[in-house]
């Protein structure tokens, strides 16, 4: 494959002085005047250097014919003046982008190649631009050009151009990534790491450089969608939105927020009970009471059956039980131990009695106080149906705990 840039018929201005070789794989004749513009697409590909076709031998600049006089009474209008400046700008911006690709700086002669191609739209600029993109690694912008001049008619490229602009852009392809981003609304604007590339539906897919890249999809009307991608050279990856999908999550989560009687951040216990310091102190107190009470009956039960296993171990060894009747006026050690711990397995259990209730009191008046609040802020239930009553019973070795309410 040739790295030759383009090589177009002689524009009506000066060729290059004779004897001024062309610049290695650089076309020193610029595109015609009547050319055909090529249309636009996008991206690019990496540097190749191939053979070069021999470059025609340059023209022998001639002097261009001076113009007419202008007849008297008459100026020459302004539409000829400004076409005149730009075709000769775009001249001299076409032999300085010859001249830096031939010294190797494909830099500069990319930069002249794309103002060149501002002001004369033609195939044979477009070529030479995307050469000199690749030439110096700018492989987006290159890809975007080769499939810009790949979208003229069949007629408008030789087929040795076309062919060589097929395997350029496959080079392009190699050294960057794609996205294929379908989106299900058509007009949906989408834009990549802030700026909009285009509207649903995308032609093609969008050449980008490898790396994190962030996509944005959004349209009046709808939940805008946001994606993190992490785009591979030569990988295409497809992202599939839809936008009436998320409209109708969107429409689910307000219709289950305002059913359940609150919108969305906002705290359904903030917003229904209003709890304020005063009540918040009074559950915390209730409930370290509740839970002290507790763990004060948990301990007096393990030490009551600590009591009864020291009581046990001591009358296995008594030789029978009325040799400790409490009657006794002389009791031996081992008496005097059995019944004390039987004593205090008593008074324990009294005591883990007591930390129990206490637990079953403090508890229902936290879960009561915690339910008025509750209910005391529901404005749609009636002040006469709401109530909570808790309900203690003491007995012999037993305690109980109730707890009634009308919500």
């Amino acid at each position: 494959m040739a790295l030759g840039l383009a090589h177009g018929p002689a524009w009506a201005a000066p060729n290059p002085p004779a004897g001024t070789p062309p610049a290695r794989g650089v076309a020193a004749t610029p595109p015609a005047r009547g050319a055909t513009p090529a249309s636009p697409p996008p991206s690019a590909a990496s540097p190749q250097k191939a053979p070069v076709a021999p470059a025609p031998a340059p023209a022998v600049r001639s002097a261009a014919p001076a113009p007419k006089p202008a007849k008297p009474g008459l100026a020459t209008s302004k539409p000829d003046d400004k076409s005149s400046g730009q075709v000769k700008k775009a001249r001299d911006l076409w032999y300085r982008g010859v001249d830096a690709f031939r010294a190797g700086n494909y830099e500069e002669a990319r930069r002249a190649f794309a103002e060149c191609y501002q002001l004369m739209p033609k195939s044979d600029v477009l070529r030479n631009l995307s050469i000199s993109e690749i030439q110096s690694g700018h492989y987006v912008s290159a890809a975007r050009h080769l499939k810009q001049l790949l979208s003229s008619a069949p007629g408008d490229l030789p087929s040795t151009v076309r062919e060589e602009a097929n395997s350029r852009l496959a080079q392009a392809e190699a050294q960057i990534g794609q996205l294929k981003i379908g989106v299900d609304i058509a007009g949906a604007e989408i834009s990549i790491d802030g700026t909009v590339i285009g509207r649903s539906p995308l032609e093609s897919s969008w050449y980008i450089e490898p790396g994190q890249h962030e996509i944005i999809v959004s349209k009046a009307g709808y939940p805008a969608e946001s994606r993190q991608v992490f785009a591979l050279a030569g990988v295409t990856i497809p992202i599939d939105v839809s936008l009436e999908t998320l409209r109708r999550e969107q429409a689910a989560d307000a219709k289950a927020a305002e059913l359940m009687g609150t919108s969305e951040g906002q705290s359904q216990v903030a917003r229904e009970t209003g709890i304020g310091t005063g009540p918040t102190v009074l559950l915390v107190t209730t409930g370290t009471l509740a839970g002290a009470s507790l763990a004060a009956g948990i301990y007096f039960t393990v030490s009551a059956n600590g009591h009864d296993s020291d009581a046990e171990g001591l009358s296995e060894r008594m030789p029978s039980t009325g040799a400790c009747d409490p009657a006794t006026t002389m009791l031996a050690d081992d008496c005097r131990s059995l019944i004390q711990s039987r004593q205090d397995s008593v008074d324990d259990r009294n005591r883990a009695m007591v930390g129990f209730i206490g637990f079953g009191v403090a508890s229902a008046l936290t879960l009561g106080y915690a339910l008025w609040l509750t209910l005391d802020s529901d404005e749609s239930v009636p002040e006469t149906a709401k109530g909570v009553e808790p309900f203690i019973s003491v007995g012999r070795g037993t305690a109980s705990m109730h707890l009634h309410g009308r919500f």
